[in-house]
């Protein structure tokens, strides 16, 4: 079914919205919220609690892509389960942006930043949605390599490279734009 149509039965409140988005979304939201979890039973009560924050948010929310939507609720639900359950053991994949964005650490940093994000956004804007895809779900979603190669049918080799390339192509369009890294 399509997004819109979704949206549509979240909007009348039908229930069988969330049969239709559990059935479109329901592998990627609970591998995101694996990602983060590391636990079947509590990746569940996530997922879950998911369901019923999307319920709950539609209306008056309007996704525009009920995809995003979906995963950054269930990121943000998996986050906040693990801070509660004292168990957030997430790798530390910023290290690889370090040497491109740095450590904000002081106010020139945080006056920096606020450039900084705007900046970032555009440049995701302005590449493939693959190669996009394959940065958001690592850097946002916080997704193994493997993950990600598993959702795309590629080696962990080929996303290490591709991700390589797009933080290339970051480092490069931030010095066009003025901001050093």
């Amino acid at each position: 079914m399509e997004d819109n149509r979704i949206i549509t039965l979240y909007n009348e409140r039908n229930e069988s919205a969330i049969t239709e988005t559990k059935e479109k979304y329901g592998k990627l939201v609970y591998r995101v919220s694996y990602e983060i979890l590391r636990n079947n039973e509590d990746t569940e009560e996530c997922e879950n609690t998911t369901y019923l924050n999307t319920w709950n948010s539609i209306p008056p929310a309007k996704p525009v892509s009920l995809c995003a939507y979906v995963c950054t609720i269930a990121r943000n639900t998996a986050i906040n389960l693990s801070k509660k359950l004292s168990r957030h053991k997430a790798e530390n994949i910023f290290d690889e942006l370090e040497e491109i964005i740095g450590d904000h650490n002081n106010p020139q940093d945080i006056i920096e930043e606020a450039r900084l994000v705007p900046c970032i956004n555009k440049y995701l804007k302005s590449i493939k949605s693959r190669n996009r895809q394959i940065f958001t779900m690592r850097y946002y979603f916080e997704m193994s390599v493997e993950a990600i190669g598993d959702c795309f049918g590629l080696s962990t080799n080929a996303v290490y490279v591709q991700l390589k390339r797009t933080r290339e192509g970051l480092r490069a369009y931030l010095k066009e734009n003025g901001i050093d890294v």
